[in-house]
C-alpha cells in the first residue's frame, strides 16, 4: 500500500525535466491518436517553456490549462499528425490523449425516491449542527432504516468520538448540491471547485459549478460522509466536506481533470480525499499506461501533503485473484484508481439479503485481496424488489422533479457508495487521534481495526482485512 518512500513521492526539483517511466518511453516513437485535446508534459517549475509556447501556437494548438505541480499543460487545437510532429521535434518530452471516460455509469432511480416530511424543513434552521455536536445523529428521520450506519458501528463511535471534526473530506465527483437540507452549510464553499468542462466545450473556459449536481452522484456520495441529522445520518457528521467536481453532468470526465482534482485537494489541506470513480484502463495500450504513471504520481503527491486517498473498488463483480467476472477476463484491464495504483485504499462493497447476512460480499462488487483492500455497506441487488437492502443519500434538487424541495432522499447501491465510509470513518479516527497520523498509519488504523466476517481470518483471500468498524478503528491502541 504504502511502499513507495517519500523521495519518490517527490515531483523532482524546480528547474528539472521529468525523467520518462516505462510507458511514457513506450509512447514516444507511438503515433498519437485523434483527441480534443493533448496532455503536454513540460517539466515542473510551473512556468510552460518560452520555446514550448511557440512550438504549439505554431502547430495550430492552444494552451487551455497548465498543472504546474505535475508540469503538464492541456492543450487544444491540435490534429494527430501536429502532435506526433511536435513531440518528434524534441519541444515536448511527453504528448498524452487527454481521454474523456466515462467514470459514473450506474444512474439513479426515480422509483428509489423517498420523500422527508415537512417536520425535518421546518427544523433546518434550528438544528445546524455546532462543534462537537449538538445533535444526536440517530435522530435523524429515516435513521432506522440505515442499517449501513449500524453495521459499522458508526452510531457507536458519534458517542465516544468529535465526529470528524477539524478534519477535511475532499469528495472528486460529479458536483453536490449545497442547498439539500441535510448538506447546506456542510460543504466548504471557499474551497470547494470545479475542473469538469461540458463535453461540447472545447475552449475549457466555462468550468461546470461544483455546486450543480446534476447527475446526483456526488450529492449521494457527499450524504454518506456528513449531514445536518435531519433526514440522514452520516458517519463523520462534524468533518467538513469539500467539493472539488472533475465529472459532467453524464458522469464522465478526462484525465487531466482528474489528475487536477487531486493536485488540487493535496494542496488545500485534505485530510481524506474520497475518489468513487469507476473505469478501467487498458494494460495493452501504451497511452493508457503513461496515463496510469501520471494518476500514480499525484496520488504519490497527495500522499507526501499528508492525504488518505480512498477509492471505490468497483461494480464489475470482478475477482481480482484471477481477474475473472461473470462479463469475461479482466487480465488486460488495470482499474483507473483502486487497486492497481499504490498508495490507495481499495473499497469492496457489502449488503444484506433481505436484511439477512449483512456482511454478504454485494452481488455486483469487486473482490479478493489483489486489489480490494477492505469493505463497507454499500447496498446489495441480489433482490431487486427489496429496496431496504439498498442504502439511503441525499437527492440533488437537479435529478429529479421529485427532489426539487430539497428535502428527498434515494436509495442506491455500489462500491461509490461504500468507500466514502471509508473515508469518513479516516476522518473520524484523525479527528480523535492524540497526535496527527499519517496517511500510512490512517490506513493502517482502517485495515487493522476491521471485523472479519464470521468464519473469517484476515487477512482473507476474498475480503482481504475484512469490513469496516468505525469505533473500532476509532479506539484502537494503535490509532488513538
Amino acid at each position: 500500500m504504502f511502499a513507495a518512500t517519500l523521495a519518490a513521492a517527490q515531483l523532482v526539483a524546480c528547474g528539472e525535466p521529468m525523467p520518462l517511466a516505462p510507458s511514457a518511453k513506450q509512447v514516444a516513437k507511438l503515433q498519437l491518436p485523434a483527441a480534443p485535446s493533448y496532455i503536454i508534459q513540460f517539466g515542473n517549475d510551473g512556468v510552460v517553456p518560452q520555446a514550448l509556447q511557440q512550438a504549439i501556437a505554431s502547430a495550430g494548438g492552444r494552451i487551455v490549462r497548465v498543472q504546474k505541480r505535475m508540469g503538464l499543460a492541456l492543450v487544444t487545437g491540435l490534429t494527430p499528425a501536429a502532435a506526433t510532429a511536435l513531440r518528434s521535434s524534441g519541444a515536448a518530452t511527453l504528448i498524452l490523449p487527454n481521454v474523456r471516460r466515462q467514470y459514473v455509469r450506474e444512474r439513479l432511480a426515480a422509483s428509489h425516491v423517498v420523500l422527508g416530511s415537512p417536520r425535518i424543513a421546518a427544523s433546518a434552521s434550528a438544528r445546524r449542527l455546532t462543534p462537537l455536536g449538538a445533535v444526536d445523529p440517530r435522530s435523524a428521520e429515516f435513521f432506522s432504516d440505515q442499517w449501513n450506519m449500524s453495521v459499522i458501528r458508526a452510531d457507536s463511535a458519534w458517542q465516544v468520538t468529535t465526529q470528524g471534526a477539524g478534519t477535511k473530506v475532499f469528495i472528486l465527483d460529479t458536483g453536490v448540491d449545497t442547498a439539500h437540507i441535510d448538506l447546506e452549510g456542510r460543504v466548504d464553499a471557499a474551497l470547494s471547485t470545479s475542473f469538469a468542462f461540458a463535453a461540447g466545450d472545447t475552449t475549457d473556459t466555462l468550468p461546470l459549478p461544483f455546486y450543480h449536481d446534476v447527475a446526483g452522484h456526488g450529492t449521494f456520495v457527499s450524504s454518506l460522509i456528513a449531514t445536518n441529522s435531519l433526514g440522514i445520518a452520516a458517519v463523520a457528521p462534524q468533518t467538513d466536506l469539500v467539493m472539488v467536481r472533475v465529472l459532467d453532468d453524464n458522469g464522465a470526465g478526462d484525465d487531466f481533470a482528474v489528475i487536477s482534482g487531486i493536485i488540487y485537494a493535496a494542496d488545500n489541506g485534505a485530510d481524506v480525499i474520497n475518489v468513487s470513480l469507476g473505469g478501467y484502463l487498458s494494460r495493452s495500450n501504451a497511452f493508457d499506461l503513461a496515463i496510469s504513471d501520471l494518476i500514480q504520481r499525484a496520488i504519490d503527491y497527495a500522499v507526501a501533503r499528508g492525504a488518505l486517498v480512498v477509492a471505490a473498488a468497483g461494480n464489475e463483480s470482478l475477482n481480482s485473484n484471477t481477474a475473472t467476472s461473470p462479463k469475461g477476463s479482466y487480465s488486460d484491464s488495470l482499474h483507473v484508481l483502486a487497486g492497481g495504483i499504490r498508495q490507495v485504499v481499495s473499497v469492496g462493497a457489502t449488503g444484506p439479503v433481505d436484511q439477512k447476512n449483512f456482511d454478504s460480499i454485494a452481488v455486483y462488487s469487486n473482490f479478493g485481496k489483489v486489489d480490494v483492500a477492505v469493505f463497507a455497506p454499500g447496498g446489495n441487488t441480489v433482490d431487486s424488489t427489496n429496496l431496504s437492502d439498498l442504502v439511503i443519500g441525499a437527492c440533488s434538487q437537479f435529478v429529479f422533479i421529485e427532489c426539487a424541495n430539497e428535502r428527498s432522499y434515494l436509495s442506491g447501491a455500489g462500491t461509490s457508495f461504500s468507500s466514502p465510509l471509508v473515508a469518513a470513518e479516516a476522518a473520524v479516527i484523525k479527528a480523535h487521534a492524540a497526535s496527527a497520523p499519517s496517511p500510512a498509519q490512517l490506513e493502517s488504523c482502517v485495515l487493522n481495526s476491521a471485523d472479519a466476517p464470521k468464519g473469517k481470518s484476515k487477512p482473507d483471500v476474498n475480503y482481504n482485512f475484512g469490513r469496516i468498524d468505525v469505533v473500532n478503528g476509532a479506539l484502537h491502541s494503535k490509532c488513538t
